[in-house]
């Protein structure tokens, strides 16, 4: 099984946003399943949130990925710090240490130094190298990323004995109630970190904008309106991503000098691009909405990953300040072709 959130655009055509982790899609059991991530995900706006961890994401996350492409581990992988330990060196009640939370014998089982006088859990370079040989030790063993997560959290010998117990699909097993949510947080927090705008309309307003606020939110319970109206759908099989094919347009946003978190913007193709909903020719346009998120405009054509816009420097969100200052502002558009799976 697999949870998927269909964005609805004008025409009411559907648009498929799969949520997928480590190159596999993400598991559910039924829909109660499914709300239960989208719970998580407004749970964890909050910690995603925070002014300091966007900062040290920005510091660290490059550092995480040399190491994992170096072991060639999937890029994903970076967003467990954030989970363990918000990017700060603290010492759990368990004596878990450092960014990547490492308990005192698995540290020293990967070679580091733990005693007294030194804890090299608290060395960002040789903790995480450490980390990456741990994650790929215990994907040898089970082959399943969410359940090599949920090892990470629980045990490696604990998680295995539930796997014995009750099967391989970790969104249907009985654990303890951390392990039941350790994974996740840790997709939650992939998808606000790089899809922040496809989740603006269910919340109904700019969740990174702290001048906005939502309207008649009541007492914020996991039931919320936003969240129960939401539309999902429960596919009947859990298969591996298929490989995605990136391709890229050019276009532009016409007249946005004005722009305000949340209003619309006039994006025009530049050059002809085929999609789901068939040919666009070049001088197409249509408005979508922007959400300003640290200084960039995020904008959510509702075509959920398929088509994304980027920057002129290949990232995600144009500069507010670009916006602003020019009549005209070049973009890229990229879109990701995916093939048929069962």
């Amino acid at each position: 099984m697999f949870f998927c959130a269909w964005l609805l655009c004008g025409s009411a055509q559907a648009r498929l946003h799969e949520v997928i982790f480590c190159g596999e899609r993400i598991p559910v059991d039924n829909n109660f399943v499914a709300t239960k991530l989208m719970n998580v995900i407004r749970k964890q706006v909050p910690v995603v949130n925070l002014p300091r961890l966007r900062q040290q994401a920005n510091t660290w996350f490059p550092v995480f990925e040399r190491y994992l492409s170096r072991h060639g581990l999937p890029m994903d992988l970076k967003y467990i710090p954030v989970v363990e330990s918000g990017f700060t060196n603290a010492t759990s009640h368990a004596g878990a240490a450092g960014y990547w939370q490492l308990m005192p014998e698995t540290a020293r089982g990967q070679g580091l130094t733990v005693n007294d006088v030194i804890d090299e859990r608290n060395d960002i370079a040789k903790s995480t190298d450490a980390a990456c040989r741990l994650l790929k030790t215990y994907y040898s063993q089970i082959g399943v990323w969410a359940l090599t997560l949920a090892g990470y959290n629980f045990g490696i010998s604990n998680i295995s004995k539930a796997i014995k117990r009750q099967g391989s699909n970790y969104f249907s097993m009985q654990l303890n109630p951390e392990t039941a949510l350790y994974v996740y947080k840790i997709i939650a927090v992939k998808e606000l970190f790089e899809y922040p705008e496809l989740y603006m309309k269910d919340f109904g307003y700019n969740v990174f904008n702290a001048d906005a606020r939502p309207v008649n939110t009541g007492g914020g319970s996991d039931n919320d309106e936003e969240f129960r109206s939401m539309s999902v759908k429960v596919m009947s099989k859990t298969t591996k991503a298929a490989k995605v094919k990136l391709s890229y347009y050019s276009a532009h946003i016409e007249n946005a000098r004005k722009f305000s978190d949340g209003d619309l913007v006039k994006i025009i193709f530049d050059e002809d691009i085929y999609t789901s909903s068939g040919l666009s020719r070049k001088g197409y346009g249509f408005k979508a909405t922007g959400w300003l998120i640290d200084g960039r405009v995020f904008i959510d054509l509702n075509m959920g990953h398929e088509l994304t816009v980027l920057a002129m420097d290949n990232q995600k969100g144009i500069p507010l300040a670009e916006l602003k200052t020019n009549k005209k502002t070049e973009v890229i558009l990229r879109q990701e072709e995916q093939a048929d799976t069962e």
